[in-house]
């Protein structure tokens, strides 16, 4: 029997392993699932998602914590950021730049001027591959810690399988699990992945991603052989594929208050840390309350699970300035999930029938940037990008002026397809809304080969695909070299 260590850190990774038939696949093939969790969530995962010969253990978060908040802690930070502000040349950095700049410019004192002594050598790295080897050996030869050695030596794993490429707390694991020769694989679960979080933060073996557009952003963007490059689709969008989370319309329909007899616009709001989104919510509240669309339209708003976060009190004061807007609109709602009882962020595994009902029952989807467009895209709904300034943002914070954001990779790849409607003017967004509530099949050709373009499979095939992968990586009997 193998034994896969699967390391779940977050929603939308215990989404795409827990929410697909990825475990019962390998279980079947004879392997032994180990998923590592954090702490907090054991229980209630243990208790929904028990299963034979799958496990659930600790991801020892309060150590992996504690190691980055104790041990050399600014060295730490300045090495973290370097490697989210380098990557190849080769492919376009835009949206690194972006968080290099938003680094900078939210840094106060020593560390402003730190970081912004870094910037020759990030040019370094970025044009140097070299240089970019070099500076994720110093990165794996200074912060290897030894949280793992006991889940190592009581489970013996022949594959580690991390939902990121050490983009995340996961670099250490991967780090101590190379140190034991244990062979790594990342699975790619964000659209934007391979593109906007700089170089890995450990060296993987292997990385099973959505489409050859992906495998082109690791091979040219962070030097990821090819050979190691697994195309296996998103297993996660099989469920949206199969409408195993779909409600009825009606149902849903009542639970959100919708009239059943107006077209439903749906907006998704994106991080606060990118760009407001008030004056986006005010503007079509406005168009819909003017009368200014061509067929009876009601707005339903999908707040970021940044809104609900307290790390930054500008998050919540959006949301609360959000809610107080649309109150005196009976066409105008909101979605606001409940928190799940273990702690984790919303929007994780609970949020799968709101977002699927969501698509699959709006006519038209509006949001700034977000994975949404590209799971709408797969709805066949007709999406529209709207970069509309803002004239403010929030004292102290950075914030993106709307139009840089059309030269983010996925952005800019979208528009090159016309697969969404992009519009930079309160005119621009009326005319799209229209031209897609009159009209919901215009750019349906761009739609489709847009998304076989970015998701590869779109016959619910893309899971047991990757479990292949998965599983014949744990059978090989070599180990990743150094890349």
């Amino acid at each position: 029997m193998k034994t896969i260590l699967v390391a779940l850190d977050h929603g939308l990774a215990h989404a795409y392993f827990l929410e697909t038939e990825l475990p019962r696949l390998l279980v079947e093939k004879g392997a032994r699932i180990v998923c590592l969790v954090p702490r907090a969530f054991l229980p209630s995962l243990m208790k929904n998602y028990a299963q034979e010969n799958v496990i659930f253990d600790s991801l020892r978060d309060d150590l992996l914590n504690h190691y980055r908040n104790h041990y050399y802690p600014r060295l730490q930070e300045y090495f973290e950021h370097i490697r989210r502000a380098c990557a190849s040349t080769r492919i376009p950095l835009t949206w690194i730049d972006t968080h290099r700049q938003r680094n900078e410019y939210e840094a106060k004192g020593l560390r402003k001027i730190a970081f912004i002594s870094l910037r020759p050598l990030i040019s370094i790295i970025r044009h140097s591959r070299w240089a970019r080897w070099f500076f994720r050996y110093l990165q794996e030869r200074f912060f290897t810690p030894r949280i793992y050695d006991d889940l190592f030596d009581k489970y013996h794993p022949d594959l580690l399988v991390c939902n990121s490429a050490g983009w995340r707390l996961d670099q250490y694991l991967l780090r101590e699990a190379r140190r034991r020769k244990i062979k790594t694989v990342t699975t790619v679960i964000g659209w934007d992945n391979p593109s906007n979080h700089g170089l890995p933060g450990a060296f993987v073996d292997h990385t099973i991603v959505w489409s050859e557009e992906h495998k082109r952003e690791m091979v040219e963007g962070v030097d990821w052989p090819a050979e190691r490059v697994h195309i296996g689709g998103m297993p996660l969008y099989d469920g949206y594929i199969n409408r195993k989370w779909l409600m009825p319309r009606e149902e849903y329909f009542s639970l959100h208050h919708l009239d059943p007899n107006k077209k439903v616009i749906a907006f998704a709001a994106s991080a606060l840390s990118v760009t407001p989104n008030f004056h986006l919510i005010k503007t079509l509240v406005e168009l819909l309350d003017s009368g200014g669309l061509v067929e009876p339209a009601q707005l339903l708003i999908r707040l970021h699970p940044n809104h609900f976060n307290d790390k930054y009190a500008h998050y919540q004061l959006e949301a609360q300035a959000i809610r107080d807007l649309v109150k005196p609109y009976p066409d105008v709602h909101l979605v606001e999930p409940t928190q799940v009882p273990d702690g984790r962020e919303r929007y994780s595994i609970e949020d799968y029938p709101e977002k699927s009902s969501m698509l699959a029952h709006s006519d038209v989807l509006v949001t700034i940037y977000s994975t949404m467009l590209v799971e709408a895209l797969l709805h066949g709904k007709p999406t529209i990008s709207v970069l509309i300034e803002s004239n403010e943002g929030w004292p102290g914070y950075y914030w993106v002026p709307m139009k840089r954001m059309s030269t983010w990779p996925n952005t800019s790849r979208t528009a090159a397809a016309k697969a969404s409607r992009i519009v930079f003017s309160i005119e621009e967004l009326q005319r799209a809304l229209n031209d897609y509530l009159a009209n919901p099949s215009l750019d349906a050709d761009h739609r489709q080969r847009f998304i076989e373009q970015e998701l590869t499979f779109l016959a619910g095939e893309a899971t047991q695909r990757t479990a292949d992968i998965i599983w014949d990586l744990a059978n090989e009997t070599d180990s990743g070299k150094d890349r």
